[in-house]
């Protein structure tokens, strides 16, 4: 930095700004390679919902900062903030500071547009990465009362088509879709409060918190997921998501489970999957499953491994939702 001279300026992404914005995130590396923002880019652009901006220092492009609004403007979730590269290590605490006041300016602006200034603001964290929970500062954001566990198995989809026989892991428990004309029968039910009392209240949908509603409801149908909850009664106790994208190390489809029970645990693995294989029929595919309850995971294992012989990957985490409560003063102070 050469002083009185430097500059820092926050601006929004654009859909010219792809390059420039693969070159800071690193998708090669972030998230062992499993990557979603190359092809979530232009969606994240487009979306209302969601404020996408670039740090630049003295006009070049260093970092970037993806925020999402939660539920009409509740809540405001920190999906990813990344630094370029070659800038890693160098102690940019002033560029930060500078850049992070204007960040927080335009949030507020944003906010005060709508009319809604969010209660809180969230991120989802690797517990591990200390680094992480330093930069967002520990004395800011508090961890929340759920994590969530991650791990990552890989297959052709023509090898697992031979080992999606149900008869081979004994009776599951049946498992039912749900689509727009089946949806209120669950939002009615007590499903939401039963079946995500473990995650906080929050459905994780590719690692990212939500209430389940009728408008987060129509948005995943609207984006292609793959729900299911099983039959039980008086009331479920078990649901998941899956949904695919590409990313740099191939084809991810990732499988959110929602439930303490094995056997609950194992039908909704194996009804995600079955629905993955014919649906992307003779592919690589690498299953990104996630967990709430930490003691599904041997199990999990033994499924995926001994059952479906899948590959295991070497990439097991653990991630906490941490929350921010934000003061009713906020757009008083931008």
């Amino acid at each position: 930095m050469t002083g009185k001279r430097d500059k820092v300026t926050v601006r929004e992404a654009t859909h010219a700004d792809y390059e420039t914005v693969m070159k800071i995130a690193s998708p090669d590396t972030f998230r062992d390679g499993f990557d979603y923002l190359p092809a979530k880019f232009q969606h994240y652009v487009d979306d209302p919902d969601t404020l996408f901006y670039i740090i630049e220092f003295n006009g070049e492009a260093v970092q970037i900062w993806l925020y999402i609004c939660m539920d009409g403007g509740e809540g405001a979730l920190l999906k990813t903030m990344r630094l370029a590269p070659k800038w890693h290590g160098t102690g940019l605490s002033r560029l930060s500071k500078q850049g992070e006041q204007q960040l927080l300016a335009k949030l507020a602006t944003y906010f005060v547009q709508r009319k809604k200034v969010p209660k809180a603001t969230y991120a989802v964290v690797e517990q591990r990465r200390k680094d992480v929970r330093k930069l967002l500062g520990n004395e800011v954001y508090s961890p929340f009362k759920s994590k969530v566990d991650v791990m990552y198995f890989g297959s052709d989809l023509t090898s697992l088509q031979q080992q999606l026989v149900e008869d081979s892991m004994g009776s599951l428990p049946a498992l039912v879709p749900i689509q727009l004309d089946n949806m209120n029968q669950l939002l009615q039910s007590d499903v939401p409060s039963t079946v995500l009392a473990r995650s906080g209240g929050y459905a994780f949908v590719d690692w990212d918190p939500y209430k389940l509603n009728e408008s987060n409801m129509k948005r995943f149908v609207g984006w292609g997921h793959h729900i299911l909850v099983d039959s039980g009664k008086p009331f479920a106790k078990s649901l998941s998501f899956g949904g695919s994208y590409m990313t740099p190390r191939g084809r991810v489809y990732h499988i959110d489970v929602h439930c303490t029970d094995e056997m609950l645990c194992k039908a909704h693995i194996i009804g995600q999957m079955k629905h993955a294989q014919n649906r992307y029929t003779g592919m690589m595919i690498t299953f990104c499953i996630m967990l709430v309850d930490e003691k599904l995971k041997d199990a999990v294992v033994d499924l995926c491994v001994k059952n479906l012989q899948l590959n295991h990957l070497p990439h097991d985490h653990t991630f906490a939702l941490l929350k921010h409560d934000v003061p009713n003063n906020l757009s008083s102070k931008y």
